[in-house]
């Protein structure tokens, strides 16, 4: 909920800048039309603050005063600021007293409460400083706050546990991806070793094959060397007998 600006005349006076409940629509548009026309009358230099009626200038000051900052903490924080007819004619005719009131009521609305928010905050403002008063009362019942809070926290809880599902998830997927590059490339060292050893089996069985060849080769040489000087000795043996 958006916190209530009231800023007027005293209470006996009954003036009221937010919208009455009552007031008819078309009261309300020409009361912001007739707004904006002094803005733009303002901002064009056209008119300045001094040249205003009293009415007009509390619709000035009035808007001023709804566009200064308001410090979060003061969301639900319900303002009633009471401004007194001499302290509109003191602030219309005293630019640094204007402005001192603007500073006394931006200060008021930036301050921050932290976790102990009044409920209603009130501020007096008459045509001379010693005059001017504000307090706060109440405290509001922070059990929406805490409700919020805890929502808050559990859809932070609900976002962290999804992130860190898509992070395992997505570990898991790499971790996959990985393994099977890692099984791709052990089968191809496998293979390549094999192939290596298959290669090198079949070099050594051709030269374990060809050295057979040559020993059985030489053998059969030194056989048959062996047979011709026998038969050699025998003819010179047969020779000298005869």
């Amino acid at each position: 909920m958006e916190p209530m600006i009231h800023a007027g005349y005293t209470a006996e006076i009954g003036f009221d800048n937010t919208s009455g409940t009552t007031a008819p629509d078309s009261e309300k548009a020409e009361g912001s039309r007739f707004t904006q026309t002094l803005w733009e009358k303002y901002s064009a230099g056209v008119l300045s603050p001094k040249d205003m009626t009293l009415g007009e200038y509390k619709l000035y000051i009035n808007d001023k005063i709804k566009n200064l900052y308001t410090h979060p903490s003061q969301k639900r924080l319900d303002w009633f600021i009471d401004i007194s007819d001499a302290a509109y004619r003191r602030m219309q005719s005293d630019p640094a007293y204007e402005q001192w009131v603007l500073d006394f009521l931006a200060q008021a609305k930036s301050t921050g409460y932290g976790c102990c928010v009044p409920r209603f905050g009130l501020i007096h403002i008459d045509d001379t400083r010693e005059k001017c008063y504000g307090y706060t009362y109440g405290l509001q019942d922070d059990e929406q706050a805490r409700r919020a809070a805890a929502r808050k926290r559990l859809k932070a809880r609900q976002a962290e546990k999804e992130r860190r599902k898509k992070l395992l998830k997505e570990y898991l997927k790499r971790k996959a991806q990985a393994k099977r590059l890692q099984e791709q490339l052990l089968k191809a060292k496998l293979t390549k070793q094999q192939l290596e050893h298959a290669r090198l089996l079949k070099s050594w069985n051709e030269e374990r094959q060809r050295a057979q060849i040559s020993r059985a080769y030489e053998a059969n040489l030194l056989m048959l060397a062996r047979r011709e000087q026998q038969i050699a000795s025998r003819q010179a043996c047969f020779i000298q007998t005869s």
